[in-house]
C-alpha cells in the first residue's frame, strides 16, 4: 500500500471536517478522487494505523547575521511546504527546518536554490550600479524583499490554481506537536526595512513570481538516485 497516498487521503479526510464549508467540500471531493484512482476504501485508509510520520530537523548550511531576509525567505518556504523554520544561533544564525523528512528535504533544496538565484542577480545589479557610480548599500536587501514578496504571490497563485496544493500541504499533527514541545531560548528579529531601491525591489517581485523550483527538485532527486544506485 502506498503510504504517501494514504497520508494525503488522511489529511484530506481530516480537512473535510473543517468548519469552512467550501474547504470541507473540496477536501472530501479530492479524497474521493484519490480513493477511486488508487482503488482504496475509506475503511482501508482509516484502518491503516501503522503509518509512521518521520519528523526530523535539518540544520542547513545557510547562515546569516545582517542578511535578515534569509530568515524571512526560509519562513515563506517552510509555510508552503508543511514545515517550520527556526534558527540555531552561535555568533551567526543557522536556518533549520522541522517537518516530515521528505518535506524538509524539499524546503532545503528550495531555500538553497532561491538564495543562489538571488545572489546571482544581486551580483549583476551591483556591477551595473558601481559602474555607473552609484552606491549599492541596501541594494541586496531591497531586491531580496521584492523576491520574497513575489515568491509568496507565486505560492498563493499555485494554491488558487490547484486546490490540492493548498489542502495537502497542511502541517501534520505530529509535526505541530513536535514543534510545540520544543523549548526555544529566544526569538530572532528578521524584520528589515526598505532602503529605497524601488526599481530593484520591483525586479525582485517579478523574479520571485517567475521562480521555478520544479526543475531543481527533479535534478536533485535524479542526482540522489544516481548516488544510491552506485
Amino acid at each position: 500500500m502506498n503510504t504517501t497516498i494514504i497520508v494525503r487521503i488522511k489529511k484530506l479526510l481530516a480537512l473535510s471536517e473543517s468548519s469552512n464549508e467550501y474547504e470541507a467540500k473540496s477536501a472530501m471531493l479530492k479524497a474521493q478522487e484519490l480513493l477511486i484512482k488508487h482503488k482504496l476504501s475509506i475503511r482501508e485508509v482509516e484502518d491503516c494505523n501503522d503509518l509512521k510520520i518521520n519528523v526530523i530537523e535539518n540544520k542547513t548550511n545557510i547562515t546569516f547575521t545582517k542578511a535578515k531576509w534569509k530568515g524571512r525567505l526560509a519562513y515563506v518556504i517552510a509555510e508552503n511546504f508543511g514545515c517550520y523554520s527556526f534558527f540555531r544561533t552561535n555568533r551567526t544564525h543557522t536556518i533549520t527546518f522541522m517537518g516530515r523528512d521528505e518535506d524538509v528535504t524539499v524546503c532545503t533544496i528550495v531555500l538553497e536554490y532561491a538564495i543562489d538565484c538571488i545572489n546571482s542577480v544581486i551580483k549583476k545589479l551591483r556591477y551595473e550600479y558601481i559602474k555607473d557610480g552609484y552606491s549599492t548599500k541596501g541594494l541586496e536587501n531591497d531586491y531580496a524583499l521584492g523576491f520574497i514578496e513575489g515568491l509568496n504571490k507565486a505560492f498563493e497563485k499555485q494554491k488558487e490554481a490547484n486546490q490540492e496544493w493548498g489542502l495537502v500541504l497542511v502541517k501534520d499533527k505530529a509535526v505541530i506537536d513536535e514543534y510545540n514541545n520544543k523549548e526555544f531560548k529566544g526569538t530572532i528579529n528578521t524584520n528589515t526595512k526598505f532602503e529605497g531601491f524601488r526599481d530593484v525591489y520591483y525586479q525582485g517581485i517579478e523574479d520571485g513570481e517567475n521562480f521555478s523550483i520544479l526543475d531543481r527538485i527533479a535534478e536533485e532527486e535524479k542526482n540522489l538516485e544516481l548516488v544510491v544506485s552506485k
